[in-house]
């Protein structure tokens, strides 16, 4: 049964987010789809984070954790919400940001990304073309830069874990 795993499984210490970064958002029940399926449906309203995404969890605490390290610079590729998450994150935290996007996204998530102070080159007509450049920048930085992904990365999928804590 679930509750046995549930109390055999191992206590992890909640995840702690850069003070100031994000929000600690609402949770909210859904009538219409408690309705529909018969058991209470709850949502977590994480489009109020500053970007508007649950990505911001993970962006704040992986800019953050590469702040630490003594990173000033970060180099993204996005189609859109993640670049916004790091712009955000960044801007927040004083470091330099810098989002490649494919010619797919749309204007209005550049023009975003931008107002947080990041530097948006539009490379590519996909996200591989442009990430690629992303990648190719971050070694020809020296060092001086980080690589951001979007999705893949333990730091991330750490800092995304957060929504658990504020749930629990």
């Amino acid at each position: 049964p679930l509750a046995t795993l549930a109390r055999a499984a191992p206590i992890v210490p909640a995840i702690k987010l850069p003070h100031g970064l994000t929000h600690q958002t609402p949770l909210v029940e859904s009538l219409p789809l408690s309705a529909a399926t018969g058991c209470q449906v709850l949502l977590k309203m994480d489009a109020l984070q500053p970007s508007g995404s649950f990505k911001d969890r993970g962006m704040a605490y992986m800019c953050a954790a590469l702040q630490s390290r003594g990173v000033t610079d970060l180099i993204s590729s996005s189609g859109g919400n993640a670049g916004l998450a790091a712009s955000a994150a960044g801007r927040k935290l004083g470091m330099r940001v810098r989002v490649v996007v494919p010619t797919t996204t749309k204007p209005i998530m550049i023009e975003k990304m931008r107002a947080h102070g990041a530097e948006v080159e539009v490379h590519g007509a996909n996200w591989n073309a442009a990430d690629e450049l992303a990648r190719e920048l971050v070694g020809a930085s020296g060092g001086a830069a980080a690589y951001v992904p979007p999705y893949d990365d333990p730091l991330l999928w750490e800092g995304h874990s957060s929504i658990i804590d504020e749930i629990a």
